[in-house]
């Protein structure tokens, strides 16, 4: 079962060959592309919290689900199951010619950037209770996850089990999140459509959401 869900990664891999999505791929995996998006929820957090004790507790928590995510996948799971990359196996090495001549030398079990974005998502989706920004941060995500698949850096399994633990890491930071934000400061609620259910400013979240299109833009433009 696990093999042929794997088979298909590899057989989407091995059929593509295109430099348009070359490029898109090797843009969106590189995490500096995205440094304008992680600004702009900083930003936001920043502008949507009354105090610098908030803030500094926001902040600290999306830390905390990445950092469950990162250091599960690459400092636990990766060296104990030592499972190859796809893009370091004979099959794909002689048959593909991977993009970006990507061949990272770590392990590929689970994929810490399915995990990261997916903990981030889970994180802000819950965090700030917009539609709209929930639907572009798991978007984000899922687009992450196809470049690694795409690269040749994970199986199929690799990123599946990346985002379950992902969904993990951000649900649990959330939730003790709030078990701190009851600490420090009073429950509100906000019916107001200028603001989401948990009190952020829709115009903020309005940024955010131009700022993840503009840099998906940026990824396509080269090949316009």
């Amino acid at each position: 079962m696990i093999e042929a869900i794997d088979n298909i990664g590899i057989e989407w891999l091995l059929g593509s060959d295109s430099s348009i999505l070359d490029h898109i791929a090797l843009t969106m995996t590189n995490a500096w592309t995205w440094v304008p998006l992680y600004v702009a929820l900083l930003i936001l957090i920043i502008k949507n919290n009354d105090n610098m004790q908030q803030i500094m507790v926001c902040f600290g928590f999306a830390i905390l689900c990445v950092a469950l995510a990162s250091l599960m996948a690459n400092v636990v799971v990766k060296p104990m199951v030592e499972r190859p990359r796809p893009c370091n196996t004979p099959e794909v090495m002689f048959v593909s010619q991977i993009a970006g001549n990507m061949h990272s030398k770590d392990y590929s079990f689970f994929s810490s950037h399915a995990a990261n974005t997916m903990a981030l998502a889970v994180f802000f989706a819950l965090l700030v209770k917009s539609t709209a920004l929930s639907i572009v941060l798991f978007v984000w995500s899922l687009t992450n996850c196809w470049t690694r698949l795409y690269l040749g850096q994970h199986y199929l399994t690799d990123i599946l089990a990346g985002m379950i633990w992902g969904i993990i890491a951000g649900g649990v930071s959330y939730i003790l999140l709030r078990k701190v934000f009851k600490r420090i400061s009073p429950s509100s609620h906000f019916v107001s459509s200028q603001y989401t259910k948990s009190g952020y400013s829709q115009l903020d979240v309005d940024t955010v959401l131009s700022v993840f299109i503009l840099t998906v833009a940026y990824a396509f433009i080269p090949n316009l």
